[in-house]
Parts: structure tokens; sequence; C-alpha cells
């Protein structure tokens, strides 16, 4: 195997690994404001949920209860994680790109990149959602709850299924391309 087969092998890319770090610190500072928050007594907690209740009324002139802003930020801190732990999971999946895999697909790949993706952004979510609400024992005035945890996930379940339909829909469509591309191919070949 020669030198230039070599170099040809893997190919890194300073802007994905720019990218990837600068996502990675996102996913860690947004764990750090998620567990900030779960470090709030119950009366900080309880006063924030009272304060967010006000504005929202304000705003949109209809009323709710703090159960109801709590189940939506657990839902929505948790969301945000997941989304952010899988754009940083495709960065660094790109930071080096291989060439010694000739027999896959390039949809192929892509396809199955993205469930690990999907799986490591979920198992970074039911993690952080588990600690947190263990952390929460330790805190005046909070407690835990199997059900928050369900809450914690219920968001980011949701997001990845769309982040699974739109991967799948587009590989189907770049797949119908492909073969339309390649029959068109054949059939000039055999009118020379």
């Amino acid at each position: 195997m020669g030198l230039d087969q070599e170099k040809k092998k893997a190919v890194f890319h300073p802007l994905y690994f720019l990218f990837a770090f600068i996502m990675w610190i996102l996913v860690v500072g947004w764990l750090a404001v998620i567990f900030s928050l779960s470090a709030e007594t119950g009366d900080a907690s309880t006063l924030r949920s009272q304060e967010l209740i006000r504005k929202f009324s304000e705003f949109f002139h209809a009323n709710v209860n703090e159960d109801f802003v709590r189940s939506c930020a657990h839902i929505f801190e948790f969301t945000v994680l997941s989304v952010l732990a899988y754009i940083a999971m495709f960065a660094t999946n790109h930071i080096q790109t291989r060439f010694d895999q000739p027999g896959i697909k390039f949809l192929e790949k892509f396809k199955n990149d993205n469930e690990v993706y999907i799986a490591v952004s979920l198992w970074i979510t039911a993690l952080s959602a588990s600690a947190d609400e263990y952390h929460q024992i330790f805190v005046d005035g909070r407690s835990s709850s199997l059900f928050d945890v369900f809450l914690d996930l219920c968001g980011a379940v949701v997001v990845m299924v769309i982040i699974r339909i739109v991967v799948s829909i587009y590989v189907y469509v770049k797949n119908k391309k492909e073969n339309v591309s390649l029959i068109t191919q054949e059939a000039n070949v055999e009118e020379m």
C-alpha cells in the first residue's frame, strides 16, 4: 500500500472539530443550567414558577397552574439537552472522514450513523434526567419523582422520532434519485 493510499483513508476536518468542541461545551453548559435549577430550594423554585405563570398570564391572557409550568419546564430542559447532544454527536462523527470502507454506501452509513446519534442522545438525556431527580432528594423543599424522569424523556423521544422520520424521508428520496439516475445511465449505455 503506497503512501498516497494511506493518506486517502482518513481526512481530518478542523471546522467539524471546532464545531464539535463548541457543541460539547454547550451540552455541558446546558447540563450545568439544569443542575443549577434543580439545586434551588423548593421556595426559590416556587417563586420562579409563579413568576413564569404571571408573565404567561400577562402575555397570553390565560391562566395556567404551577404543575403545568413545571411539566413544561421539564420537557423543555431535556428536549434542548437531547437536541444539543444529537448535534454534538453528529459533529464529532464528522471530524474525520474515512474512505477505507468501499462496500458501504453513503446513504446506508448516514442512516446507521443517525441511529447511533439518536441512541446516544437519548442515553445522555435519560442518565441526566435520572441524576437530576436523584440530586433533588438532597435539596431542601424538593423531592424526586419517576414521573418527572418520564416527562424529561417525553420531549426528547418526540424530537428524536421527528429527526428519525426526516432522515428516513431524506434517505428514501435520495435512494429514489440514485436509482432513477442509474436506470437513465444504463439506458444511455444500451442506446450507444
